[in-house]
């Protein structure tokens, strides 16, 4: 009779899952696009500024770069409380529809803001949900999926996409959620999350083989495996964040253009079409900083990848391309104290050529200076890195003190970075507001093979629908609620609770599992931010990820 018990529950567990499935076709299938638009590419420079554009096109000795031609507008970027974005919440807008709050990917807020800037609490109901994005829809719709990056693959805009947590900083949980209901296609950063998953309670590349992706380190095997026909891979080409293309090793690390080209070479064989996300990553990193020559290049090597996308968008005639930063960084200028007179009789030789012939970034320099014990003294060392690097013959006696006074004590540390990137970026006549995010509007640039594109302020919150019109995708708001349903409304009348490792764990921590007494003789586990869950010990593969956010847990509606 139990046996028998087991066998009816699972049956009547396929069949709701397949009456859930005709419920989401009906209540999401997708109105057919009038533009005929198979594919769309997303792309971020983070934290690129409008200034930061116009240095790249001196930089490129005046000449247009690839998104002159593409520009349409600005965009409003900001949280759901606050004028000054986040890379996690800003970039969740542009994945979800909907503004965040610091720190939150693809997490509804708990907390927003009137038109007078107002803050108040979001009801209980809605906070801390997880939102559904642009590239789940996709990849719901049938469509190869794909993210190319240059951080580190849990950083906070590649898991705008693909993940949900409250938290940014959370990253074994959200490798995880990456890990379990993968895009097909990543090339990037963050080996170091895969090859240590075991440490988190599970095998990374194990579930990666059991969907069928190829993981590789290597470029050239990432190649070979597309030439070969396969586009499902991840790609990761170091352990954490890939290098500042101004310090990039082409031996070691393909660039962001590379990557680029490769994973449109394999999405683009797909019949149904694809999703592709890249960014920029680093560009953000290095204004962070105020690392000029880190920033710069890196915008530079994005542009080089937006040429790419928009080649293969126009031969292709059903391609998508919207191109916006999530918000700025930095606050930088053309122009320093230095020039508060004489500015327009600085000629642009002056300005941007030893910027030009840069040789490194900031950051690298003060790390070379730490990289091996030396009997040189540090003066003397750094006097000639910054010679070597940026062509300066002589650092002023009272910054050279100032900087060895930091770095003795912070050695290769962020504050030595940022000490030398004060007194370096006076030499090349830029300045810089803050070590954070500033607040202004960014560029948008699009492709529409029929033209249908915005070109005005747009607000952040516009991007998702906009694009979900334009390709077709299903709604996700309505996704939202059918797939991250909170558990007391999948089981309302039912008892569970999270086990957990032991009994002290925190926010951060998943429980083993969750365990459900639907009824008696009748118990579900459901093993958090992963596809799986056991009906009295048969192992069943859910639909959709189970979100455990430290909130909550949220699942698809199906039971």
């Amino acid at each position: 009779m139990f046996m028998k018990a087991i066998k009816n529950t699972v049956l009547l567990f396929c069949l709701a899952a397949a009456l859930f499935a005709q419920e989401v076709r009906a209540n999401t299938e997708p109105q057919a696009s009038p533009t005929s638009i198979r594919n769309v590419i997303v792309m971020i420079p983070d934290g690129c500024s409008t200034e930061l554009l116009a240095l790249g096109r001196w930089m490129n000795h005046g000449l247009p770069l690839a998104l002159d031609s593409r520009i349409r507008g600005l965009v409003r970027t900001y949280c759901s409380d606050s004028p000054i974005g986040d890379s996690a919440p800003t970039g969740s807008t542009y994945a979800t529809g909907h503004r965040s709050q610091d720190g939150f990917i693809a997490t509804y807020p708990a907390r927003s803001m009137d038109s007078n800037g107002i803050r108040f609490d979001i009801p209980d109901s809605l906070a801390y949900r997880p939102m559904f994005t642009l590239l789940e829809a996709a990849r719901l719709q049938g469509k190869a999926t794909g993210m190319v990056v240059t951080c580190y693959f849990p950083h906070a805009t590649p898991a705008d996409f693909l993940a949900h947590s409250p938290n940014r900083n959370q990253y074994g949980r959200i490798a995880k959620q990456m890990v379990h209901h993968p895009c097909d296609l990543l090339l990037g950063g963050g080996s170091y999350w895969v090859d240590s998953s075991l440490k988190e309670g599970y095998d990374a590349q194990k579930e990666l083989q059991n969907r069928d992706i190829s993981y590789t380190k290597s470029f050239a095997e990432a190649q070979q495996l597309v030439a070969g026909g396969d586009y499902k891979l991840w790609g990761l080409f170091s352990p954490k964040e890939m290098d500042y293309e101004i310090d990039r090793n082409p031996q070691g690390q393909p660039s962001l253009e590379e990557m680029t080209r490769l994973a449109i070479e394999a999405l683009s064989q797909q019949e149904n079409g694809f999703f592709l996300m890249v960014e920029g990553s680093k560009v953000d990193w290095g204004a962070h900083n105020n690392d000029l020559p880190a920033a710069v290049f890196d915008f530079l090597a994005f542009d080089r990848a937006v040429g790419v996308v928009m080649d293969f968008a126009e031969k292709d005639g059903q391609t998508l391309v919207v191109v916006m930063p999530d918000h700025q960084t930095g606050g930088l200028s053309l122009g320093n104290r230095r020039l508060n007179s004489g500015y327009a009789r600085t000629s642009a030789q002056e300005l941007f050529e030893p910027l030009r012939r840069c040789k490194a970034s900031y950051e690298k320099t003060v790390k070379e200076l730490f990289a091996a014990p030396s009997e040189k003294p540090l003066a003397e060392r750094l006097q000639q890195s910054v010679k070597a690097n940026f062509g300066i013959d002589s650092i002023g006696q009272k910054d050279m003190e100032k900087l060895c006074a930091v770095m003795q004590e912070n050695q290769a540390g962020r504050k030595s970075v940022r000490a030398l990137s004060d007194v370096l970026n006076r030499y090349f006549y830029m300045g810089w507001t803050t070590f954070g995010h500033n607040g202004g509007d960014v560029f948008f640039a699009t492709y529409h093979p029929d033209g249908e594109e915005l070109k005005r302020i747009i607000d952040n919150e516009e991007i998702a629908p906009y694009i979900c019109r334009q390709a077709g995708l299903p709604d996700l708001d309505t996704l939202s609620q059918i797939y991250y349903a909170p558990i007391a409304s999948v089981f309302p009348n039912a008892a569970y609770k999270a086990v957990y490792k032991n009994d002290k764990h925190n926010e951060s921590e998943d429980p083993l599992y969750v365990e459900i007494s639907i009824s008696k003789g009748k118990t579900l586990k459901i093993y958090p931010n992963t596809d799986r869950a056991e009906l009295n010990k048969k192992k069943i593969t859910l639909p959709g990820i189970c979100i455990y956010n430290g909130k909550g847990l949220y699942l698809p509606a199906i039971f």
